[in-house]
């Protein structure tokens, strides 16, 4: 197993631009960056299926379960439409400040799970991942998927956690609401953005069903 090809190459999905980093950065403009860390531990948690499913699941998942991508794409499309949905129609015209940034831990913590969970892009790219590093994936050897998920998990909590500084950086800068409206449309914009490739996805996956 070539660790240093693992790093490098979860540390470029986790840069990569999609649903993950799109959702940290939006929760940090809203609630900051301390309480964006829910999210960001919610993420590595929807992440964690998906890993061991790579590793050593995806040939059982064909065999017994076929429609368990296009099932996940689906609710990953309804899910990220829906957001743009919301902020299109009812974009905000202020941040929340003091008592409503010290709640909803959970709801944050949830939403990054579900975000994480509903990508089946994700499986695809711990596949590549895997090949690329050499990782095995024939058995389960305790020290070799202790350093795939600790390189795999800690990329994500990294990136993220420097997505999310760099939310609370713009965060100052939003102040009138005229602009925090038109940040949410573009959130929106690109929420919608997703939903429809996340549609792509389940339209390429549906003859799985037949």
């Amino acid at each position: 197993m070539n660790v240093g090809v693992l790093i490098a190459a979860c540390l470029t999905a986790s840069l990569s631009p999609g649903p993950a980093v799109l959702s940290t950065i939006e929760t940090s403009l809203r609630y900051g960056q301390r309480r964006t860390w829910w999210h960001t531990v919610g993420l590595a948690v929807g992440e964690t299926p998906h890993l061991f499913l790579s590793l050593f699941g995806t040939l059982w998942l064909q065999l017994h379960f076929p429609s368990a991508r296009f099932l996940i794409a689906m609710a990953g499309m309804t899910y990220f439409l829906y957001l743009g949905a919301t902020h299109l129609l009812r974009p905000r015209s202020s941040l929340p400040e003091g008592a409503a940034l010290a709640a909803g831990a959970l709801k944050l913590f949830c939403r990054g799970a579900w975000v994480n969970f509903s990508n089946p892009k994700t499986i695809p790219w711990m596949i590549i991942i895997i090949q690329a590093a050499g990782v095995p994936a024939d058995g389960l050897a305790t020290r070799s998927t202790a350093i795939f998920l600790l390189c795999t998990l800690g990329s994500e909590l990294s990136v993220m956690t420097f997505y999310a500084f760099l939310g609370d950086r713009l965060r100052v800068h939003l102040k009138d609401a005229a602009t925090i409206r038109n940040v949410d449309r573009a959130t929106g914009v690109l929420w919608m953005a997703l939903g429809i490739l996340m549609a792509s996805q389940a339209y390429q996956l549906r003859d799985v069903l037949r």
